[in-house]
């Protein structure tokens, strides 16, 4: 089982599969919009179907849309990579103009756009804010491109908001600042496969997988009894052979598993002698207890015999706090060897947790632990507790007619019921 389990990780392709999403972000017309904006295409500077912003005396417009980040909890703390695009159409202007001063200046100059993503988690409060703004220079189209790395965390499950701002800079009227397009935000992540068997481990949560119970065998069909008002004798009734039996479908072949390599041999060893050190320290006395112990036993004096007292006489137990604590109940074999388990596996950095070494120990691991999982006492047999004596097989002990006689109805009345359920 052991090996199967290491076959898995080293030959599965989810444990390593970088998985992105898709868009997250739904299209310009469901955005909600504030400030100067419009997509009417009555006003002027913009034409039907654009979705522009507007001028700096307006102050600009600015279009937000919230979205849920696709990622589970446990794929949200392992770290991610948030892209993010938008298509901006600059007015030809921005090609020749020089860089504003101010927004507000009394000259037409260079228009400027911002893109922020905001990440909040379930109180709403804000864990990743990811903002650029961008001075246009170019006329026409052009997309706008972002990759933004989230690393390991302690996040839960993550909303985001998306908010698209722009502004004829310098110009006072019109709608002829940066119209948006085609905005999307995706995460890439991996595939948490092997980090759920890790979180498994460091938990004591050792799982023994149980075969699944045999299919039962098909059920013969059975031949349409008689009418149980009139059952026909048994010497009379006509036998009909059943159909044979379907046969049995071939039992799944099962592919010999490879013999471990000297390399993971080698790592076996090492993890099996780490978790055994740290059972070993575990076991000895601390130096304080051994020094301890020497005093104690040299001034304990010799025990004097001492006079049986009545009950009433027996003086109250001290009941006072001072009163010395019982001394704690050693630790099993198991227990020591899953507390230095445990220390094994938090020895492991986080950033060396899925090379070929973590990944061996972390199987060593569950075999130590798995193998001691109690089976519970074993029944003995006790000989002779049963007599020797059996029933003699010189003659039969059933009589057909008087069979007959007192289950024959009930027997068919049975046999009829069931071929009521096969003709349906």
């Amino acid at each position: 089982m052991r090996w199967l389990a290491l076959l898995f990780l080293f030959c599965s392709p989810a444990v390593a599969e970088t998985v992105t999403t898709t868009n997250t972000v739904p299209n310009m017309s469901l955005f909600t919009t504030s400030g100067s904006t419009t997509s009417a295409g009555s006003a002027r500077g913009c034409s039907s179907g654009e979705f522009c912003t507007g001028n700096a005396t307006a102050g600009g417009g600015t279009y937000t849309s919230s979205f849920d980040v696709p990622l589970t909890e446990a794929e949200v703390r392992r770290g991610f990579t948030l892209d993010s695009s938008v298509t901006v159409d600059s007015h030809p202007s921005n090609a020749t103009l020089a860089t504003c001063t101010s927004i507000t200046q009394g000259s037409d100059c260079r228009d400027i756009f911002r893109f922020t993503v905001s990440l909040f988690d379930t109180a709403s409060t804000v864990v990743e804010k990811f903002e650029r703004e961008v001075e246009l220079d170019f006329s026409g189209l052009q997309t706008f491109s972002f990759a933004d790395t989230v690393p390991e965390n302690n996040f839960s499950i993550l909303t985001g908001e998306l908010e698209l701002f722009g502004v004829d800079a310098g110009f006072h009227s019109g709608f002829f600042g940066p119209k948006f397009s085609d905005p999307s935000i995706t995460f890439t992540y991996q595939d948490i496969v092997e980090q759920q068997i890790l979180d498994q481990i460091a938990r004591h949560e050792v799982q023994v997988a149980v075969a699944p119970p045999p299919a039962p065998p098909p059920l013969e069909p059975m031949a349409p009894s008689p009418s149980p008002q009139a059952p026909p004798p048994p010497s009379m009734q006509a036998s009909i052979a059943p159909p044979p039996p379907p046969e049995a479908p071939p039992p799944p072949t099962i592919q010999p598993v490879a013999a471990p390599q000297p390399e993971q041999r080698r790592e076996e060893a090492r993890a099996e002698a780490e978790i055994e050190a740290e059972v070993e320290a575990t076991s000895r006395p601390e130096p304080q207890e051994r020094a301890s112990e020497e005093p104690q036993r040299q001034e304990q004096p010799e025990e004097q015999p001492v006079a049986e007292v009545s009950e009433q006489e027996q003086p109250e137990a001290d009941s006072s706090p001072q009163a010395e604590a019982p001394a704690p109940k050693p630790k099993t074999r198991q227990e020591k060897v899953k507390a230095a388990a445990q220390k094994v596996v938090k020895k492991i950095a986080p950033s060396q947790r899925y090379n070929t070494a973590s990944q061996t120990t972390t199987l060593v691991v569950m075999n130590m632990i798995g193998a001691k999982i109690a089976s519970g006492p074993a029944l003995q047999d006790t000989q002779g507790f049963f007599p020797k004596e059996s029933l003699t097989d010189n003659r039969s002990l059933s009589n057909p007619l008087q069979d007959y006689q007192v289950f024959g109805a009930s027997n068919a009345a049975h046999e009829a019921f069931l071929g009521l359920e096969w003709r349906k």
